[in-house]
């Protein structure tokens, strides 16, 4: 016991010197940053509603055409980002195969849209 006594106190003063060494650290000034609100960007919008309707770009659109007008308008305009927007109601299985559709329409980044405090109604 005695020797598990002279243990821990070794290491209990190893600590207490070491301590002070572990704040000491190279004093960087970091660059100040502006907390701008995202600039709001166009982009092709897919949407699911609650009775589970497509509509791309608010125009509402079949299952059977989604394909052909996503490639339609991905190749108008190919830097436009594609960002699929589900309902709360959807279930999120949908949600999945929509995206599949999206990215079987040659699509090869597709993005979700979250709902964000500020959009919160």
């Amino acid at each position: 016991m005695t020797s598990l006594v002279d243990v821990t106190m070794v290491l209990l003063i190893i600590f207490i010197i070491a301590a002070p060494f572990m704040r000491a650290g190279v004093k960087v000034e970091l660059p100040k940053a502006e907390n701008r609100s995202p600039q709001p960007r166009e982009a092709i919008l897919i949407a699911i509603d609650g009775q589970k309707q497509i509509y791309v770009n608010q125009k509402q659109v079949s299952v059977d055409n989604l394909s052909g007008v996503v490639k339609q308008l991905v190749s108008a305009a190919p830097q436009l980002p594609v960002l699929v927007e589900g309902d709360a109601a959807v279930p999120y299985g949908e949600v999945i195969a929509l995206m599949d559709a999206v990215r079987n329409a040659g699509v090869e980044n597709v993005g979700l849209v979250l709902e964000t405090p500020s959009r919160r109604r």
